[in-house]
């Protein structure tokens, strides 16, 4: 008998885990598809996730998750990069500094005549990111829970209404600027889960996260993956990988009915069950009733995109120079950013050692796609990936001549199996009175609770890592 059952493939139910095993429970974490280890295809280490990871620098609201669990970041890799990102559109390219001064000037620089429009703006959003974050610190789930906290959030309720009037000032002044509002949609795109409010409070929290740190260490993701299934194994959790939950029956105990990778079924029990939003056993708990939870009904979570992945080798010498380990590129600041108009790039750390014209480096560029069957087709993918490549070229115009590595069937493959672990782009309404798009992580069942990046939409990348966490305080308070 198991005190946590965990089902998901996600970081945010890897952290779950990895928090109850660390806090006594004994713990099993059931992650179908599996994401230890490294990411090989061919001689390249990719990371499989091109969200840029934000919030782990000392003071960050992941950085604290981490060092609850006994997670250091390797000394010798920033976790504030500068440049943190690049937006790069026909005419421009912004450095997105982790110094503001620097930040500023550089906005200033590329679109002078709104200088004063976007340094008013930013002061007051970081601001807004400030007291967003002090939030966060103190209230893990965003979203008020008790009466006592509703009173807490009145005390923030000024700063909401100050900075939605700056936004609604601002936004009104992007739209007589395609080029700069390209920028604010390509940041809301690189940084936020929530496609559905570019201006809400908690964007504030996104557009700042140069200020706040990017981090960049080896495997990137993978690591944080790789750290979570060591703290769950050393503290004797079980990690279970390929393993398919064909059954779940809820009652006082959980019990699962899985399937192992050789066909062989066993059965597992367990006193409480996290599973993840993202996870394909989350509609074994909701079969009967159609939602884990009431309000889901009014605030459903839904998919704006998944992700889409070409991973490609690349020649060091043909990219940039100046180039930032993560972009986001748009091809015609006329079109709407969602119609084949935006590529997320990630480049890997140079080889070490080699002069740079025998260096090779890694680059993934990323679209999301809407969720039907007809978008990822296979002869729809291709003909994406040709796309992809073609509005690159506009950009990079050596880059073909640089691609050393490029197995396209490779990165459908990926792309599909992997959709349970990356982040999709989500459209979450907000909540009416506070605006904050947060969901709960309680359901209809006391010992059931949920984690994932949409209940958090929020917080960004943070998202999985707090939600992880938040979902086990649940367990950690009924067992009282």
């Amino acid at each position: 008998m198991y005190d946590l059952l965990v089902l998901g493939d996600d970081l945010a139910s890897h952290v779950a885990a990895a928090c109850a095993s660390r806090n006594g429970l004994k713990t099993l974490l059931v992650a179908p598809g599996g994401l230890g280890g490294l990411q090989l295809i061919g001689d390249f280490v990719f990371h499989l996730d091109p969200a840029p990871m934000t919030g782990l620098a000392p003071g960050q609201p992941g950085f604290s998750v981490l060092a609850e669990l006994g997670v250091e970041i390797p000394e010798t890799h920033p976790t504030s990069m500068s440049p943190a990102y690049q937006v790069l559109l026909p005419g421009h390219r912004i450095d997105f500094s982790n110094d503001s001064e620097a930040l500023l000037s550089e906005l200033a620089r590329e679109f002078p005549k709104r200088e004063t429009d976007i340094r008013d703006f930013y002061g007051i959003a970081l601001q807004a990111s400030s007291v967003f974050q002090d939030w966060i610190a103190e209230h893990p789930r965003v979203q008020p829970q008790t009466l006592k906290e509703y009173f807490s959030y009145l005390k923030i309720y000024p700063f909401v209404l100050q900075y939605k009037f700056a936004a609604a000032r601002f936004d009104k002044m992007l739209s007589r600027d395609a080029a700069l509002e390209k920028v604010w949609e390509a940041q809301q795109a690189l940084l936020s889960q929530n496609t559905d409010d570019l201006f809400s409070f908690a964007s504030a929290f996104q557009y700042s996260a140069p200020l706040r740190g990017v981090a960049c260490f080896p495997q990137g993701k993978q690591f944080l993956f790789n750290e979570m299934i060591r703290t769950l194994e050393s503290q004797g959790g079980l990690y279970l990988s390929g393993h398919a939950v064909k059954s779940l029956d809820r009652g006082k105990t959980i019990t699962l009915e899985m399937e192992a990778p050789d066909k062989s079924t066993s059965r597992v029990a367990g006193r409480y069950l996290i599973v993840s939003t993202k996870s394909e056993a989350l509609p074994l708990i909701t079969q009967k009733r159609g939602h884990a939870f009431f309000w889901d009904k009014f605030r459903k979570a839904g998919i704006a995109g998944y992700p889409f992945t070409l991973f490609l080798g690349v020649a060091q010498k043909f990219l940039p120079e100046q180039m930032a380990r993560h972009m986001a590129v748009v091809a015609d600041v006329h079109r709407d950013l969602h119609d084949r108009n935006l590529i997320l790039l990630e480049t890997g750390m140079p080889e070490k050692g080699k002069p740079l014209p025998q260096a090779k480096n890694f680059m993934t560029a990323t679209v999301y796609l809407p969720a039907d069957d007809a978008a990822w087709a296979p002869e729809a993918l291709r003909r994406e990936a040709e796309s992809i490549l073609e509005r690159l070229d506009q950009f990079f115009p050596f880059l073909k001549d640089g691609i050393e590595m490029y197995d396209l069937d490779k990165s459908i493959e990926l792309s599909l199996k992997y959709r349970k672990v990356f982040s999709p782009k989500y459209r979450v309404r907000n909540a009416f009175f506070t605006s904050f798009s947060a969901k709960n992580d309680r359901t209809r069942w006391s010992n059931v609770f949920l984690t994932g990046t949409s209940l958090l939409a929020d917080a960004g990348f943070e998202a999985e890592i707090l939600s992880g966490r938040n979902a086990v305080s649940r367990v950690l308070q009924k067992g009282k």
